[in-house]
């Protein structure tokens, strides 16, 4: 389990504890899990996908950027607002 905060420009989107994340990274799709090695990544347009337990939720967004250190997984983008 680690820690998520997905952030946008207008506010908080998610902020809890998952189980694992799948990011769209500028040099592909990746996954992170516990225990990640400490990563700083640019985002792509494209989907970020969190999962606690069996429950799957994703979040579509035009770009932005990640942090991961220590279980913590901070996540700065720029979403696609439904509808659009």
């Amino acid at each position: 389990m680690m820690h998520l905060s997905i952030i946008a420009p207008n506010g908080s989107i998610f902020n809890g504890v998952v189980d694992h994340v799948m990011l769209p990274g500028a040099l592909g799709p990746f996954q992170v899990l516990s225990h990640h090695a400490p990563t700083l990544s640019s985002l792509v347009a494209g989907q970020i996908t969190y999962s606690v337990g069996a429950v799957s939720s994703s979040v579509a967004v035009k770009g932005g950027f990640t942090s991961i250190a220590d279980n913590q997984l901070i996540v700065v983008c720029d979403p696609i607002e439904q509808g659009h």
